[in-house]
């Protein structure tokens, strides 16, 4: 995947650009440089793009910062990171928000907007996808320690102590999934060997049951004969019970007819007295309903004179209803007349009244809009020349303020320029220009002594072989033979060769001595040869830091100019007629012989423009204050002025609606009197038809007491007939009645006697005493079959119980047989789990050790394609600690130089990504940093080279080291201003 662009809002030095819309900053495939002055957002890039698409907060030394106090902007609320992703021929945008933002994290595709993630589980799952992490919770360690590692953490990972780096590169490596894996298998393992101890009691337990069910089978056999005996003897007494059944049945109808006979006969006797009884009553309810309709005859006149009268006096009540209404109305009407004659009084004097004060404030009105209009003239006169004064004074300020930042620019770069240049002046002083000559000398004082060494090596070799020489002569002799013919010879003296071979013993011991002190010489000459050296690798990194400082001072004195400074610096200059335009600068050249009084002679030139520019800036100052305080009262002047003209206008706008509003009152009150004098002619006219209305109910009281005197007269014979009219209707249906219980009484007394002669007849056929005896029969036969079922039901429990130890007797031995099963199956499960535990264990180690020698391999060479000196490198799988060897010996990384530290580490770190990286993208964060200008030169180019050997889409590096500037295909430059930020 490679990176399009950066969009920042509110992020640190990133503000929210002309639009609003933020920075957006540009990349292309392949190498990115990013340079710029420190502060001006370098990191920043870096930082942002681990936040959104890897999930990574910022680092700052071993400490991880909260992202809502360290990336966002200061004084802002809420930030914004938009980062644009091509990954497989489709472009992404991530977006992510710090602080209050109210966006959710989410990936989009930018071709048609589709949302592809969103959401923090499903964003990491599709960023790990994209850059190629097997697992989503990695993404921050991949960038924190291969993809984006900060500058000043590139040694860090191969300095720390054994566990801690274990702890690092663990992970990284992918290799302590084996650690785990053996620690996770040693739970299933010993959860398998309690499972077998538990599967051993079970089995023991099983084979005590086994044990107390052995005689379940013979007592079943027993159970089962007593079983079917008792089987017999039910049969038998359910016979006998069933024959006594059968005659107490026949006995039972007998008594069922016999008792309902008799109740019959209680039936029938009860219908003849509820008969006889109904014919009284009938009898008594028709006498009643006959005198009933005696009386309705003698007070029938008293009920129609009563009816008549109670029509005429509802008739009456009706038309006194009537008059009530009219004179309610009436009365209501008089009130209505008094009320109008009232408000119509003052609707007029309310009129009149609203018509004048409208007249009065129309002349008021009149003379304050003249007054109005002349002020207003005034004002937009002078409108325009305070506009120009006030744009005057504002250039002028933003000149000043151009001003300033140059002045701060100029601090910035001054006083790191002037600590330079002390630094440049004591490291000439420490020059030792006789190092090279006493370096030579030292090399052929060591020559010689490696001569004389080897002389007195060849004199102590030469009488250490004559020894053997005459040692196996010596030997020939003392035996006899000739040393030369190997014969017996009596010519040759042993005891002459024993006093030469002394001689010998005694050259070999002065020979060996003279050697060691020949090699004491030689080692204080490989001394002192060292010292010198070093005394001059020190000389040429103390030189490279000389002209590595005048390229600094060069820079900084390049950086000193600013076109916006002196055009503003220019333009105060001319417009406030004081002080001088700051001159340009002559210019520095940097050559490779360093001349100290041409860098003094710079640095002074720096501080005397800086000093110039000061001095009129303290002149400047108070005139351009002056003048805008001036432009700024005269505005908030004539701003006080237009609000109280606004004022007067609203005041005017509010009269003017107020007179509108009187006439308006005015007509309205007149409109209300007409209207009120119309209703009062109307209600007057109403009140004389009323009166003519109620004329007609003048008597119309005495009529109604007339009527009620008569209406009480006739009310007690209207009441009686009225009580006995109800009786009087019903007496043909009492006679009906009559006739009905007459004849159910002549048919009750006919049943009486049929139910008299069947009692007779039940009674004789049946037997009490023979009915008792066949009940005791039946009694003693269900007694036996009782007795014979219980000890049956008894037989059966124990059958069944039997049964039910045999059935267990076979599941306890199947079961047994199963969990026998089962522990053979857990036995082998333990034996494979350790058996792997085991393999897992021994795996990690060779597997370590491959990986570090692969990485250790490519790290090598990359690390002998950006240094002079030849270096092997071995990097440990047990604790990860990294050596490096060379001609002058192994050493531990913590023994290297600083500048050899950095080299290791980079080439580590590219090697790793090499290795481990399949995300096409990598960042580095100033990796020239401790280097001297020979080793940033290589090691740019080893990068160069890295990044076409990692095939990397697109490699950002954050650094202003000129060593890149010939090889970089794409440069971003940053600049940083207070007021503006960090813009492109």
């Amino acid at each position: 995947m490679w990176i399009q662009k950066i969009r920042l809002k509110n992020i640190k030095s990133y503000g929210e650009g002309e639009n609003g819309r933020g920075i957006t900053i540009y990349l292309e495939p392949g190498v990115n440089q990013i340079a710029g002055k420190n502060g001006s957002g370098k990191s920043t890039l870096i930082e942002a793009i681990g936040y959104v698409l890897f999930d990574a907060e910022p680092v700052r030394g071993n400490a991880r910062m909260a992202k809502n106090t360290y990336l966002l902007r200061n004084g802002s609320k809420a930030g914004e990171i938009d980062v644009w992703v091509w990954h497989q021929d489709c472009l992404y945008r991530v977006e992510r928000d710090v602080g209050n933002g109210g966006r959710r994290w989410k990936v989009v595709r930018e071709d048609d907007d589709f949302i592809e993630a969103e959401g923090e589980q499903e964003v990491r799952k599709f960023l790990a996808r994209l850059a190629g992490v097997a697992k989503p919770e990695r993404l921050t360690e991949v960038f924190h320690s291969l993809l984006g590692v900060k500058q000043g953490r590139f040694t860090l990972p191969f300095d720390l102590k054994p566990g801690d780096a274990k702890n690092h590169f663990d992970p990284l490596l992918d290799v302590d999934i084996f650690r785990q894996c053996f620690e996770y298998l040693k739970q299933p393992c010993d959860e398998i060997g309690q499972d077998i101890v538990r599967q051993e009691v079970m089995i023991s337990r099983l084979e005590g049951q086994l044990a107390q069910l052995a005689d379940a089978p013979d007592k079943l056999a027993e159970v089962l004969g007593q079983q079917a005996a008792l089987a017999q003897l039910v049969q038998q007494c359910q016979e006998r019970l069933d024959d006594a059944a059968r005659r107490l049945a026949e006995y039972d109808l007998l008594q069922t007819k016999y008792q309902t006979a008799k109740l019959q006969l209680g039936e029938a006797r009860g219908k003849r007295e509820q008969a006889g009884a109904a014919v009284a009553a009938d009898t008594a309810r028709w006498e009643e309903a006959r005198r009933a309709a005696e009386l309705l005859q003698q007070t029938r006149e008293d009920y129609e004179a009563y009816i008549k009268l109670e029509k005429l006096i509802n008739q009456l009540e009706k038309q006194r209803l009537e008059r009530d209404n009219l004179n309610k109305e009436l009365t209501f009407l008089q009130k209505e007349e008094t009320i109008l004659s009232k408000d119509l009084a003052a609707k007029q004097q309310e009129a009149a009244r609203d018509k004048e004060s409208a007249a009065g404030k129309e002349r008021q009105y009149q003379e304050r809009l003249a007054v109005w209009q002349q002020q207003v003239q005034c004002h937009r006169a002078g409108e325009a020349d305070a506009r120009r004064c006030k744009q005057q004074a504002e250039e002028l300020k933003n000149c000043l303020v151009q001003v300033v930042e140059w002045l701060r620019a100029m601090s910035a770069v001054n006083k790191p320029a002037i600590q330079q240049l002390a630094e440049l002046a004591h490291n000439l002083n420490l020059l030792d220009n006789q190092v090279a000559a006493r370096l030579a000398l030292a090399k052929d004082r060591l020559a010689e002594a490696e001569s004389r060494e080897r002389a007195c090596w060849d004199n102590l070799e030469r009488a250490k072989r004559d020894k053997v020489i005459l040692e196996q002569q010596l030997e020939k002799l003392s035996g006899g033979q000739c040393p030369l013919l190997g014969t017996a010879c009596s010519q040759f003296n042993p005891d002459k060769a024993r006093q030469d071979l002394q001689q010998l013993n005694r050259k070999i011991s002065v020979a060996a001595a003279e050697h060691q002190e020949k090699l004491k010489l030689l080692a204080e000459a490989g001394e002192r040869l060292e010292e010198w050296r070093a005394l001059e690798k020190e000389q040429l990194e103390k030189q490279a830091r000389i002209r590595q400082l005048g390229k600094s001072i060069a820079g900084l004195y390049q950086q000193l100019e600013d076109s916006r400074g002196r055009q503003a610096a220019a333009v105060l200059a001319a417009a406030l007629k004081i002080g001088e335009q700051p001159p340009k600068l002559k210019g520095l050249t940097v050559k490779d012989e360093i001349n100290l009084d041409v860098y003094r002679a710079a640095v002074q030139e720096m501080k005397e423009l800086q000093k110039l520019l000061y001095d009129n800036f303290e002149k400047w100052k108070p005139l351009v204050e002056q003048q805008y305080n001036a432009a700024q009262e005269n505005l908030t002047v004539r701003l006080a002025h237009s609000k109280e003209l606004a004022a007067e206008e609203k005041a005017l706008q509010a009269l003017a609606g107020e007179i509108a509003s009187l006439h308006q009152s005015s007509a309205e009150a007149a409109r209300q009197a007409a209207d009120l004098a119309d209703s009062l002619v109307a209600t007057r006219r109403r009140i004389q038809e009323l009166e003519s209305l109620l004329q007609p109910f003048a008597d119309l009281d005495e009529k109604l007491a007339s009527a009620n005197r008569q209406k009480i007269c006739h009310q007690a014979g209207y009441t009686t007939y009225l009580e006995n009219r109800p009786v009087a209707e019903r007496i043909q249906e009492y006679q009906n009645r009559l006739a009905q219980s007459t004849d159910q009484l002549r048919q009750a007394e006919i049943a009486l006697a049929a139910a008299e002669l069947a009692c007779q007849a039940a009674e004789a056929a049946y037997r009490p005493d023979q009915h008792q005896e066949l009940k005791e029969i039946y009694a003693r036969a269900n007694l036996e079959l009782g007795e014979a079922a219980s000890k049956l039901a008894e037989a059966n429990r124990a059958v069944e119980e039997q049964t039910q130890r045999v059935n267990l007797l076979n599941g306890l031995q199947r079961q047994r047989d199963e969990q026998v099963k089962e522990l053979l199956h857990l036995q082998a499960q333990k034996s494979i789990l350790e058996k792997a535990r085991q393999v897992l264990k021994n795996a990690q180690e060779p597997l370590v050790r491959n990986l570090t020698g692969r990485v250790a391999a490519q790290a090598q060479v990359i690390y002998n394609s950006m240094s002079n000196e030849a270096a092997q490198f071995q990097w440990r799988a047990a604790d990860y600690s990294l050596t490096v060897a060379t001609v002058s010996g192994e050493k531990r990384f913590a023994s290297l130089s600083g500048g050899q530290q950095m080299k290791a580490a980079l080439a580590m770190q590219l090697a790793l990504v090499k290795e481990f990286s399949a995300a096409g993208f990598c960042a580095f964060d100033e990796p020239t940093y401790g280097l001297d200008a020979e080793s940033r030169q290589m090691l740019a180019e080893a990068v160069m080279k890295a990044q076409q050997e990692c095939r990397f889409e697109q490699l950002l590096l954050v650094s202003h080291d000129q060593a890149f500037d010939d090889k970089v295909e794409h440069a971003l430059h940053l600049n940083y201003s207070p007021v503006e930020g960090t813009k492109l």
